[in-house]
């Protein structure tokens, strides 16, 4: 009898709190705007058993069905998908300050030092500051110029890599973004990150591709706790303490770095972005050490060489 009581009340509370939450639901679905057409949510997980395995095609038939503009609701999290060049454009350029920030990740939180690298951190006087320092020192036509001979330097290692291969075969197109990589790490800080495989390696160099191969692996896994914030502090795929340790990893790898451009700097002149970026700790437009860490992550995992190297590597 008291077990049937103590079901009843389960069964009781279970109910009243689903009717609660429906009638809240529908409460907030009236005061917002409203949303883009899409395909009905299921419970909990929304439409994320829609996506399949190829989430790009799926969606592309359900814009066939909704339209250019639609809206999927993943667990708890509100996606909005532009599905043609003309919305896309509203997106990107008419409304840009308005979807500029980027939604929360294991990833953005876990590795890239809490949202405080150029690409997830919310669009605001710090995130306009990285972008200004980027465009400045890094891609302007004087930072273009005045490494030239960085490039031309890394095209003559690949020339002698390609000749010292001899009969062997190589993978071209891998080389040739090793040297894009290796290029861009020497503006970034001075230093040859990725090795080609023809005739021995760094080991530091291997260590650091071996890293950031992990960090494309992870970052493509699906996290479920992105999308339903109540399982996130149970990482029930174990991605969150992988994230931990390889931002450990980097971390200790970056601040080694750091540490010693320091003590360089004060023996000669500024010869790489990372020692304009320390130099300007002092100034008006001052970095923590952390922040100028969380720029080199970003500037040498996001960007396409080592996107195609891990492409070649996998497939």
């Amino acid at each position: 009898m008291q077990i049937m009581s103590s079901l009843s009340l389960i069964l009781f509370t279970a109910a009243l709190g689903f009717l609660i939450h429906t009638i809240l639901s529908r409460r907030r679905a009236a005061n917002s705007p409203p949303l883009p057409p899409g395909p009905r949510p299921w419970p909990i997980v929304g439409n994320l058993p829609q996506l399949g395995p190829k989430p790009h095609q799926s969606m592309a038939a359900l814009a066939l069905v909704h339209g250019p503009l639609l809206h999927l609701k993943m667990g708890f999290a509100h996606v909005v998908v532009a599905a043609s060049a003309g919305v896309a454009q509203q997106f990107l350029k008419a409304h840009d300050a308005n979807f500029s920030s980027r939604p929360p990740n294991a990833g953005a939180k876990h590795v890239a030092y809490n949202y405080q690298d150029m690409v997830f951190a919310p669009y605001g006087p710090r995130w306009r500051l990285f972008r200004k320092i980027s465009a400045l020192h890094l891609f302007s036509a004087k930072a273009l110029d005045d490494f030239r001979h960085v490039r031309q330097e890394e095209v003559g290692i690949l020339c002698r890599a390609l000749a010292g291969a001899g009969q062997t075969p190589v993978r071209l197109g891998q080389m040739l973004n090793v040297c894009a990589t290796n290029a861009i790490s020497r503006v970034m800080m001075g230093k040859r990150v990725v090795g080609h495989h023809v005739g021995g390696g760094d080991e530091k160099a291997e260590e650091f591709k071996a890293m950031v191969l992990e960090l494309m692996v992870l970052g493509g896994v699906f996290n479920i706790g992105d999308f339903i914030p109540a399982l996130e502090r149970f990482d029930l795929q174990g991605v969150v303490a992988k994230m931990k340790k390889l931002h450990t990893r980097f971390d200790n790898f970056l601040t080694a770095i750091v540490d010693d451009h320091k003590i360089d700097d004060q023996n000669k002149g500024h010869v790489d972005l990372l020692s304009t970026l320390i130099s300007l700790k002092d100034g008006e437009d001052s970095l923590t050490d952390t922040e100028i860490k969380a720029l080199l992550l970003v500037c040498h995992c996001y960007h396409p060489p080592y996107f195609t190297i891990v492409e070649s590597y996998f497939f």
